[in-house]
């Protein structure tokens, strides 16, 4: 009974788990379909910030819906249960985190250079250096599972989702601030933004040093 009891909060746990991560991502999930939806729409913003998105359906599509895809099926890739059962679909997974990874990346850069980057020349220098993390960490977890250091790519795995999800973790923060301090989307952007990326790489570093 104890057996069946330590497996049944195992389940539980990596249960839990998954529908965090989900959990954390829906803001932006959320938001990226809201914004899609209102540009397939025509629908027209009144704020600076997101007629920028208004303007230039292209290059937000480009950034958005592969964003979406990356930051959707990212979850899936560390549930051991379908790494040991369905290799090849965890493989699957993998291919096209990586490539919607790349052309969301590419989609960003796009956007911080042709829109009004808010934030300005910080922004457009820091969205490059996250990008080049983002790509490096993806690449070296693919060469170390083409090389079956298995350890080395799930680190690596989960470095390039917690350097994605910053921004979901960012986009709490900016709502966290707006709705106990009053503080305007454009007056916390930066600081979220470089916060979430810093609880992101912390969270991640100690679970993949204790975890």
């Amino acid at each position: 009974m104890r057996v069946k009891s330590g497996i049944s909060n195992i389940r539980h746990s990596k249960i839990l788990g998954l529908l965090s991560l989900y959990l954390v991502t829906l803001p932006v999930l959320i938001g990226t379909v809201d914004r899609m939806r209102n540009i397939l729409l025509r629908v027209p913003f009144e704020d600076w910030i997101n007629v920028r998105y208004f303007d230039n359906p292209f290059i937000t599509a480009l950034h958005l819906v592969p964003g979406f895809i990356m930051l959707t099926v990212a979850p899936l890739q560390f549930v051991s249960d379908i790494r040991r059962k369905y290799p090849l679909f965890h493989v699957v997974l993998g291919y096209v985190f990586c490539s919607t990874g790349v052309i969301c990346s590419l989609g960003l850069l796009w956007m911080v250079v042709v829109f009004p980057a808010l934030g300005g020349l910080l922004t457009q220098v820091v969205s490059s250096f996250l990008v080049a993390a983002l790509l490096i960490s993806m690449i070296v977890a693919i060469r170390a599972a083409r090389g079956r250091r298995f350890e080395r790519h799930r680190a690596f795995m989960m470095r390039s989702y917690a350097i994605a999800l910053s921004v979901s973790t960012a986009r709490i923060l900016i709502e966290a601030a707006e709705i106990l301090f009053q503080v305007p989307f454009e007056a916390s952007f930066i600081a979220a933004s470089a916060a979430g990326v810093v609880i992101n790489l912390v969270t991640v570093e100690w679970a993949i040093s204790y975890g």
